[in-house]
């Protein structure tokens, strides 16, 4: 009788870890004996999982080269009340694309080559509207692209003057660059020691 309760308290031990296994998957059960009586005891194991994403900016700048060289063409002059306004226009030498962004400088000479005093005055006097009258911006020319200044004088003397000192080719200097255009023919004579006004450089419209 006494082997019998025996058995059957072990069977029930046994059904009781069965039990708390059952309960908690999760679970590691060690089960120890003291003084006859079984004692399970129950560590959970709880595993953590961290999961990064690493995101990648990457800012690309592309920086654009200011147009350091420039062919010219003059355009058509017209003149009225003694104001004489053109156009000259300017074309990037080789294929990069480059900038422009302010005023050109213009240089004068004589038909033999000689220079002719000239004063050049950023910014326009003349009544005018669009881009002649528009503060300096970034234009960008890709190949084939052009831009243009306006320009202004006046060709009546002024104070002891009698006459103003003409020149019939001018080279132009793009803003910013040192280089100057090959010369090309265009005849002015302004008065008040030669003074020339332009326009910032614009993006020329397309003939």
């Amino acid at each position: 009788m006494r082997r019998a309760l025996r058995v059957t308290a072990a069977l029930a031990g046994v059904g009781l870890i069965a039990a708390a296994c059952s309960s908690n998957p999760g679970s590691r059960t060690t089960t120890g004996t003291t003084g006859g009586t079984h004692r399970a005891t129950t560590t959970t194991e709880t595993t953590s999982v961290t999961s990064t994403t690493a995101s990648a900016s990457t800012t690309t700048t592309a920086g654009v080269a200011a147009c350091t060289q420039v062919t010219a063409t003059p355009g058509q002059s017209q003149g009225a009340a003694g104001t004489i306004v053109g156009t000259i226009t300017l074309a990037p030498v080789g294929t990069a694309t480059c900038t422009m962004e302010g005023y050109a400088a213009l240089a004068r000479f004589s038909s033999s080559g000689a220079t002719v005093p000239i004063t050049v005055v950023n910014g326009l006097t003349v009544n005018l509207s669009g881009p002649p009258t528009q503060p300096p911006s970034v234009v960008t020319l890709s190949s084939g692209q052009q831009a243009e200044f306006t320009f202004e004088y006046s060709d009546v003397p002024t104070g002891s003057q009698t006459q103003c000192a003409g020149s019939s080719t001018v080279t132009v200097t793009p803003p910013g660059a040192s280089v100057a255009s090959a010369p090309v023919p265009l005849t002015m004579a302004p008065c008040n020691n030669g003074t020339v006004e332009v326009s910032p450089v614009y993006a020329a419209t397309p003939s």
